[in-house]
């Protein structure tokens, strides 16, 4: 198939041993894997990709939210929303964001992270990575796919992966020692 989800998302597996799942939108045209690494919540409540409370958002989460229990209080405080099927950032982050909305959230949230999240009403996806890029985020762009990763090699399991390579970049990388922003190795992959 076009998307091999399972050989995408291996890659990840290293770094996330302990749970893998995927989430596929029902027009086929959007594609969540997750591996996860279990810190916070330790049961399966915790596992992602996890849709939000009111079944909008889904989101697939890299990170730790350092103030995820005082966003829960101020959910509670401001919203009177206090249902919760888990202990995990990841459960606070979706529902902070299904309440707050994208700017609001990207304000309030503390910590490192990058996150996925896709608003299955309105059909939007939200990328954001935490300001001093301390969790890594990847895409891929031509005329016909958006992919985005954690990691290049599980962009490279796409089916029609472009690995032209960008010169330029490495040129920079033998001068400087490393590749600025929003640059990679490869033509088609950002940072």
């Amino acid at each position: 198939s076009l998307f091999d989800l399972d050989a995408m998302i291996s890659p990840l597996a290293r770094r996330g041993p302990d749970y893998q799942d995927k989430w596929i939108s029902k027009n086929k045209t959007i594609f969540f894997g997750h591996t996860r690494l279990s810190i916070l919540d330790l049961s399966k409540n915790g596992a992602q990709p996890m849709s939000s409370n009111n079944d909008r958002y889904m989101i697939s989460y890299n990170g730790e939210i350092y103030n995820h229990i005082d966003l829960r209080l101020r959910l509670k405080n401001l919203s009177n929303f206090d249902v919760w099927n888990s202990t995990s950032d990841t459960e606070t982050l979706i529902n902070y964001f299904q309440i707050m909305g994208v700017t609001k959230t990207l304000k309030d949230i503390q910590g490192m992270f990058a996150f996925a999240i896709y608003d299955k009403l309105d059909e939007v996806l939200y990328l954001a990575r935490d300001p001093a890029g301390e969790k890594p985020l990847y895409y891929y762009q031509d005329s016909n796919y958006f992919l985005f990763s954690s990691d290049i090699l599980s962009l490279k399991k796409f089916k029609y992966f472009n690995s032209d390579l960008d010169y330029e970049a490495i040129n920079f990388y033998k001068r400087y020692g490393f590749i600025k922003s929003p640059n990679t190795i490869y033509k088609k992959v950002k940072k």
